[in-house]
């Protein structure tokens, strides 16, 4: 069963059984460098009093490594690009053209309790949003070796174009609900696809838009821990921090 729901000016039908009865969607309009893309996407999880679809742009092209990713590891990746850590976990991502979007929700909805079918539920709703507007996408059902950079090798539940990993993404949980950050590398989308993924995920859809106070969080964030050497680089701080442990503990002659 379907209805027709507006959003973003746009009507198209939306999945009755979707994975949310309600969700706001936010085009984003700032193309923000790395580490405010992480921090945007932090302060909407603490924001955010339904499931919200962020969809945005970036400062020119970028890397972000997930949050266990080793730092000269991903600064290797492309060595003339800027790398932003995110929140998230998962391997090397290249952020040139790709279409990004970061989708949160609070804990009590069922899908941001759910473990650990939520990346799984979800791309199955962007594989059949890209199913509907011709693209032959699959979704990868057996578990694969993962590979440090994301697009080079497919996991499970992944998004295949043929053989060619076409979307992939990572989550993080908090005490506030679940944030899934996603990049989808395929060009040529048509100018209703984020209407065609919203109706997809949600029953019903509204607009979102930052409340006041929301860019100075996000801000603070970017200066309190996205762009701080420490959030950057833990495993160089983790061995500061010994050392500086170790010189404390070490008796005086």
């Amino acid at each position: 069963m379907r209805k027709l729901v507006a959003a973003g000016g746009l009507i198209y039908k939306a999945v009755m059984g979707a994975l949310f009865a309600a969700l706001a969607v936010w085009p984003d309009p700032v193309a923000r460098d790395g580490p405010a893309q992480m921090a945007c996407d932090e302060a909407l999880l603490s924001a955010a009093e339904i499931p919200v679809l962020r969809i945005f742009r970036w400062a020119g092209p970028w890397v972000s490594a997930g949050y266990f990713v080793p730092w000269e590891e991903a600064c290797a990746a492309r060595p003339e690009l800027p790398v932003c850590r995110r929140w998230t976990g998962g391997g090397i991502v290249i952020h040139e053209g790709d279409f990004t979007f970061s989708l949160v929700a609070p804990r009590r909805e069922e899908w941001a309790r759910q473990r650990p079918e939520s990346y799984r539920t979800l791309h199955e709703a962007l594989t059949k949003a890209l199913q509907a507007v011709g693209c032959a996408a699959t979704l990868v059902a057996d578990r694969q070796p993962a590979s440090a950079q994301c697009f080079a090798g497919p996991v499970q539940h992944d998004v295949l174009l043929g053989a060619r990993k076409i979307a992939g993404g990572a989550q993080r949980r908090s005490k506030a609900g679940l944030l899934h950050q996603g990049s989808l590398q395929l060009s040529g989308l048509p100018g209703d696809w984020v209407a065609q993924l919203a109706g997809r995920l949600a029953e019903q859809t509204l607009d979102w838009q930052p409340v006041a106070g929301f860019e100075d969080q996000v801000l603070a964030l970017v200066n309190e821990k996205y762009a701080q050497p420490g959030f950057l680089r833990p495993e160089a701080a983790r061995g500061q921090n010994s050392l500086q442990s170790g010189a404390m503990a070490k008796p005086s002659g």
